[in-house]
């Protein structure tokens, strides 16, 4: 008598939904080290200048990819290899240079406000390539996190002094470039997976952003700095870097762009919780309200694809 294979626990998840559940679990922690990011950077800035930020986000990142995931095993042809270079300038050096100029020229809030911006150009330029389809869930669910997430920051406080004019521009730029980096690099991410991908994308950047940060990272005494210096860094490095690009390319590899995108709505809050704690800053209940829209946004966003991966037959075992 053949032996039979044991029954499936009723809440196990079946192969086709594993992927959907890895991407949500790795936008998630995407979320928490890109949210906590803002405050590192704020204390590491009161030492050093944005531009050594940047310079050592793509010198610690690049060098180690390449010497751990070694890409050119991969068997990426060489019009694949050069498409990098475009995803490194888009989503690596120019959305830096972008964002902390113009956060420079602009304020943290207007920041805040802006970045909210993202899902709503990811999803526009999905649709408008082709590369997804308009369903009235996402839509909905996009239209609840984005309002969400503006209440959360206060969209009426946006400052559109002439002053800041320019640092507001760059920084929707920057949303904009970041967004066409999501849609633009799912392909290659889907087809070879995260590191293979990223590790190309990083090392691209290296040549394109250096010389911007060059100079202030040779002219910086590295041999006198506190130790949240040195702590802030590995931490921009590793987490906020390698750790989180790594992991929001896991999940373009089995979601939409845009369901990559309309977490990033989670970021104002975790801010927020972590700057009640490191910057001693209150959260008010518009931060509660904020809270329950954007969940409600994700989880139109989400459910869809999910209920999608349901319906895909799992491939039988050889």
């Amino acid at each position: 008598m053949p032996a039979t294979s044991p029954p499936k626990h009723p809440l196990a998840p079946s192969t086709a939904l594993r992927p959907a559940l890895l991407a949500l679990s790795s936008l998630l922690v995407v979320q928490l080290l890109f949210g906590v990011w803002p405050v590192i950077a704020v204390l590491v800035m009161e030492h050093v200048s944005p531009r050594v930020l940047i310079g050592t986000r793509l010198l610690g990142a690049a060098p180690l990819l390449l010497l751990l995931v070694r890409p050119w095993r991969f068997g990426m042809s060489w019009r694949e290899i050069l498409s990098c270079a475009g995803l490194g300038f888009l989503g690596i050096a120019l959305n830096q240079i972008l964002f902390v100029e113009g956060l420079a020229r602009s304020t943290p809030l207007n920041s805040a406000i802006l970045g909210c911006l993202i899902p709503v150009y990811t999803a526009g330029l999905a649709l408008l390539l082709g590369r997804e389809r308009p369903r009235p869930l996402r839509l909905v669910g996009l239209a609840l996190g984005l309002g969400g997430a503006l209440f959360l920051v206060g969209a009426e406080r946006l400052d559109l002094g002439p002053d800041r004019m320019l640092g507001n521009l760059m920084l929707m730029s920057n949303t904009f470039v970041y967004s066409a980096y999501l849609v633009l690099a799912r392909p290659l991410f889907a087809k070879y997976g995260a590191l293979p991908v990223l590790t190309w994308v990083f090392a691209w950047a290296v040549p394109m952003g250096l010389p911007y940060a060059w100079h202030d990272m040779v002219s910086l005494d590295w041999a006198h700095q506190p130790p949240i210096v040195w702590g802030g860094l590995a931490y921009i490095v590793f987490g906020a870097t390698i750790l989180a690009y790594v992991l929001n390319a896991v999940a373009l590899r089995h979601v939409t762009a845009s369901t990559v995108a309309v977490f990033v709505y989670l970021q104002p809050l975790i801010t927020g919780v972590v700057a009640d704690r490191v910057l001693a800053t209150r959260p008010d209940w518009h931060a509660w309200v904020s809270a329950g829209l954007i969940f409600a946004g994700i989880a139109l966003v989400t459910r869809e694809g999910t209920r999608r991966l349901r319906k895909v037959p799992e491939r039988p075992s050889a």
